[in-house]
């Protein structure tokens, strides 16, 4: 596959848009767990690689980081503020319904200049894919029902209208959700979630790197003075799992499903997906982990694997099924390699990239980390030069 993104780049860009990497469920931001980083781990640093040697005003890559717990629709807004700037609106309509505080943090902006002429590319990781797709429709439609109810007080993001992106990618998004997060609102799966970073009820190291949730909406502050277990406990006990309004229930097949109804393709965007498989059948036909599957992820393999009735949904990545990242269900859709680079408005999706797991995807893998620091920055730098090539 990485040959095949290669090969079909152009000699010379036909645009100079930044890609705009966004994390997933349980993602951090720079500097949040020193020099362990979401994009690259401790083996190298994927952002800081793809802008090596870029000359001109814009970085090949810009790093947008949200929430690793907010739903995907809070995360789409605070995406939107981290890259222009400015204070985070939730919106009224949405904010009352759900019980959270309408503004959030105030962000400098990565990307200020970003506008209908300086666009941008959006590429999520996991729930990151999700989330782009959710901004995407939201800077072009924005929210109605938010214009009617504040009028001129209607925060910039939901006046909708906002032709700023050139296009789509998602890298192992669960974009039809995944059977791991089927028992959402299960206080079990929450603590199991924030102490471990795994929705699986698994003994793993404890690998959630920052104690920064970023769910200040939901009152979630840390107090001066107070412990770390003191601030998890009173994570766990939030009222934002109580509502539908966070990213558990975002990962359940009817959460995104629910996402899939409100979002859509514009006609001249470019939309592409990508996946990983790191399972392979067993005797019985079930999906079962490959043996270079990182451990955090084994047990959820095993559970895609032969969950339901339907062996469409059994080969994963570990957290997420195949058929699951490779675009939404309800949405149109062709196998890259049928269509041209060019075509707009519909989903072009690859052959997942067999031996990558889900975290391998960002080198969090660090048994197979330094074997695959080089072929992952070609894969996104294929993806970068791809997206470049677009007219």
């Amino acid at each position: 596959m990485i040959g095949f993104v290669g090969a079909t780049n152009t000699t010379f860009a036909s645009n100079d848009y930044p890609v705009v990497f966004v994390n997933g469920l349980t993602g951090w931001g720079r500097g949040e767990d020193g020099n362990n980083l979401y994009w690259g781990g401790t083996t190298t640093d994927i952002i800081s690689d793809l802008n090596a040697g870029k000359t001109g005003a814009n970085p090949n890559a810009l790093e947008g980081t949200v929430s690793p717990y907010s739903s995907d629709y809070d995360r789409a807004v605070e995406l939107y503020y981290y890259i222009k700037g400015g204070t985070v609106d939730y919106g009224q309509v949405h904010s009352q319904k759900y019980g959270h505080a309408r503004y959030g943090r105030t962000f400098p902006g990565i990307y200020p200049q970003w506008d209908g002429t300086n666009k941008i590319h959006l590429l999520g990781h996991s729930m990151g894919g999700q989330t782009v797709r959710e901004l995407d429709t939201l800077l072009r439609n924005g929210s109605p029902e938010e214009v009617q109810a504040t009028g001129a007080d209607t925060g910039s993001l939901f006046q909708g209208g906002k032709n700023w992106v050139d296009s789509v990618v998602t890298v192992a998004a669960p974009s039809n959700g995944t059977p791991t997060a089927t028992d959402m609102g299960n206080l079990q799966v929450v603590r199991n979630l924030l102490y471990t970073g795994a929705i699986m009820g698994v003994k793993v190291p404890k690998i959630v790197i920052s104690n920064d949730y970023k769910l200040d909406q939901w009152g979630l502050t840390r107090k001066q003075g107070q412990s770390s277990l003191s601030f998890l406990k009173d994570a766990v006990h939030s009222k934002a799992w109580k509502t539908t309004d966070n990213s558990l229930y975002d990962l359940t097949t009817k959460g995104a499903n629910t996402i899939n109804a409100r979002t859509d393709l514009a006609p001249d965007e470019h939309y592409f997906t990508y996946s990983g498989l790191a399972s392979k059948p067993n005797a019985l036909g079930h999906y079962v982990p490959i043996s270079t599957m990182n451990s955090v992820d084994v047990v959820g393999s095993a559970f895609i694997g032969s969950h339901g009735n339907d062996p469409r949904w059994w080969p994963n990545d570990g957290e997420v099924p195949v058929i699951s990242a490779q675009f939404p269900l309800n949405q149109q859709s062709v196998r890259d390699d049928a269509a041209p680079d060019t075509q707009t408005g519909i989903w072009q999706y690859n052959d997942p990239q067999k031996g990558w797991d889900h975290k391998d995807f960002i080198l969090a893998d660090t048994d197979q980390a330094a074997s695959l620091k080089d072929p992952m920055i070609d894969f996104y730098s294929g993806i970068i030069n791809k997206l470049h090539a677009l007219n």
